[in-house]
């Protein structure tokens, strides 16, 4: 009797037992079937790269909802336009693997990343030209932000912006063939480097020819001084002594007004050297800063370090002029403490060869036999401002101011009627 009592307490916990076990095991399933949804798509750094975080090796593989793109988008790293920007991509089929508030993180080719796939709504990402009407009238520069999106012609958007309705396209070109026609009849004896700064078109013709740079490298050795001040390392108010190995012919005018021994600041020193363009005020600052530091300034900016010299014995070619005064323009408007002064002496030069209804800010150069140069580097204020370099190994007589002239002329009604907002 007592063995069967045993017995029957022996079922009865083991029937509990199973109980327990088995709502343990239902409830443990019932969280787990959350876990993928749960799944947070946080960022990481890889191999000095940053990239999405996506869901473990052992989940298993998520179903891709494919989505079309129909206009030019970016991929980012996390949900958000101030977000890592992982590349650009043409219009086309995505995969989605899962979505949060307009935003879905989607597998392009080999690229997993966050893109913004509201059908209304569109991140610029870049300074576009706003025009009028398709194929129209520009009307002013659009920075990059959030437009809706009213119509699509071809590759034209009709969108509302911060501003209005306007017109983009994000593959417009001006048309570069009326560039080419017209610098076909000068052939390769100028090079051209011109760019509208308000949207980044380049046009180069000869834009790699070496030519002997003379008094125009000048420019971009004083931005190179400027720029140290900025950062405390050398001062406007230093004052640097002519020596007799200082002295230099040609132009200039410290050789004919003073003495050797005579002191200068170096600012009066840089205005020497900018506007009447004096070899020796160069030869004093050249003396006082070196050349190594100015050769890393030039590779720092993407220009060729190997064409420097001892400075105005240097070589230049249209394509690294260009990114000088690129580079001066960007100083200029910085707001640094001496970038007014900087202007303003390019805004002097006495011997400006490029032509223009607006203001010129540059730096020109001009040599004789043997190394015969004879160039100008400028920045146009124009409403749309823009650089315009040419360089030549002509002589600068009667016909050569003629062809800067219309090369000039021609480059300002381009600009204008390209780039003209307003």
């Amino acid at each position: 009797m007592r063995s069967n009592r045993v017995f029957a307490l022996s079922i009865l916990c083991t029937m509990i037992i199973v109980v327990l076990i088995g709502t343990i095991v239902y409830f443990l399933n019932q969280e787990f079937e959350f876990l993928p949804t749960l799944a947070v798509f946080n960022t990481q750094q890889n191999d000095g790269e940053i990239q999405p975080t996506t869901p473990s090796d052992t989940e298993e593989e998520p179903a891709l909802k494919p989505h079309h793109m129909p206009w030019q988008f970016f991929a980012y790293n996390a949900p958000g336009f101030l977000a890592y920007r992982m590349g650009t991509f043409p219009p086309q089929d995505i995969y989605i693997i899962s979505q949060q508030d307009g935003w879905a993180f989607v597998q392009i080719d080999d690229t997993e990343g966050w893109v913004y796939i509201n059908a209304n709504a569109f991140y610029t990402g870049e300074i576009l030209g706003a025009f009028d009407e398709a194929d129209g009238r520009i009307l002013h520069w659009l920075h990059p932000q959030v437009v809706t999106i009213q119509e699509q012609h071809g590759n034209w958007l009709h969108i509302y912006t911060s501003e209005g309705y306007a017109w983009v396209n994000f593959y417009f070109q001006p048309p570069i063939h009326l560039l080419e026609d017209f610098m076909r009849r000068f052939g390769d004896s100028v090079a051209v480097f011109y760019e509208n700064l308000a949207s980044g078109f380049t046009f180069s013709h000869n834009g790699d020819t070496a030519f002997f740079g003379a008094s125009a490298t000048k420019a971009p050795f004083a931005l190179y001084i400027y720029q140290k001040a900025e950062r405390g390392e050398t001062g406007m108010t230093d004052v640097f002594t002519y020596t007799s190995g200082d002295y230099w012919h040609g132009s200039g005018v410290i050789r004919q007004r003073y003495y050797v021994g005579t002191t200068f600041t170096q600012r009066r020193l840089l205005h020497l050297m900018l506007a009447p363009s004096d070899n020796i005020a160069t030869r004093i600052l050249r003396r006082e800063h070196g050349l190594d530091g100015y050769r890393a300034f030039v590779e720092s900016l993407g220009a060729n370090p190997v064409h420097v010299h001892n400075l105005t014995y240097s070589h230049l070619t249209a394509n690294d002029a260009g990114i000088f005064m690129r580079e001066s323009y960007r100083y200029i408007n910085s707001g640094g403490r001496y970038s007014h002064e900087f202007r303003d002496n390019l805004l002097a030069n006495r011997y400006p060869f490029i032509t223009s209804d607006y203001p010129i800010a540059s730096k020109s150069g001009w040599s004789g036999t043997p190394w015969q140069a004879w160039h100008d580097m400028a920045i146009i204020y124009a409403p749309s401002p823009y650089v315009l370099v040419l360089l030549s190994s002509r002589a600068g007589n009667a016909l050569d101011v003629r062809a800067y002239n219309e090369i000039s002329m021609f480059i300002q009604a381009f600009n204008s009627a390209w780039f003209y907002p307003g």
